[in-house]
């Protein structure tokens, strides 16, 4: 991915933190991912939400009794979850493809969500992304994305998203598909009035 589209991208999160934080806050964990909480692994494990934002999906899950993690590389967001949740979770400045801060550790995690975040990277680097997030998967683990399809605004660009592709990668990668949900309507009501879609799907690390 190239410098000037990851500049692009923060920049463009960073100019709308604001209006993004009430927005983000505003909606329900429990009904974001209520395609697939029946595939989340039971807790205590270790858990870890990318891109995180506010942290509002990393706070629901840790109060489920995940050991959770947030991974956001935008400073006013991490500052905002922080502010909003306390220590609740733990806060990491990384980012993918590659998420070299979280790679060098040697914690492994029975759930890793991406929940929105691979559109902003191009194909390659959703398929970088895809192996960075197994490596970081414990024997059992599941890995949990949200994929976004539909516009996206000019400041944050988007790039389309294959599943299917991608869906065939990770299997070749050795993970196993357990749920591949298809166009389902975003849960954010400005989204969803753009015609933004989500295809959720849910991988396991045997």
């Amino acid at each position: 991915m190239s410098c000037d589209t990851v500049a692009r991208v923060l920049a463009g999160y960073r100019s709308a933190a604001p209006g993004l934080i009430a927005r983000f806050e505003a909606l329900s964990s429990s009904q974001i991912l209520a395609p697939v909480a029946d595939l989340l692994p039971p807790p205590p494990g270790p858990a870890l939400d990318i891109g995180a934002g506010t942290g509002r999906d990393a706070v629901w899950l840790a109060r489920q009794g995940y050991r959770t993690r947030a991974v956001e590389p935008v400073a006013s967001l991490r500052a905002a979850g922080q502010a909003r949740h306390g220590d609740i979770i733990d806060w990491f400045d990384d980012r993918l493809p590659d998420l070299p801060v979280l790679r060098c550790a040697a914690q492994r995690y029975q759930l890793v969500l991406a929940n929105g975040v691979l559109h902003h990277l191009p194909l390659a680097d959703q398929i970088t992304a895809i192996d960075s997030m197994a490596c970081l998967l414990a024997p059992g683990g599941r890995l949990v994305l949200s994929l976004r399809h539909g516009p996206t605004p000019p400041d944050r660009p988007g790039f389309a998203i294959d599943t299917t592709a991608l869906v065939r990668y990770a299997e070749r990668r050795g993970l196993t598909i357990l749920r591949c949900r298809t166009g389902l309507a975003s849960a954010q009501p400005e989204n969803r009035a753009a015609g933004v879609r989500r295809d959720w799907v849910v991988f396991s690390r045997e």
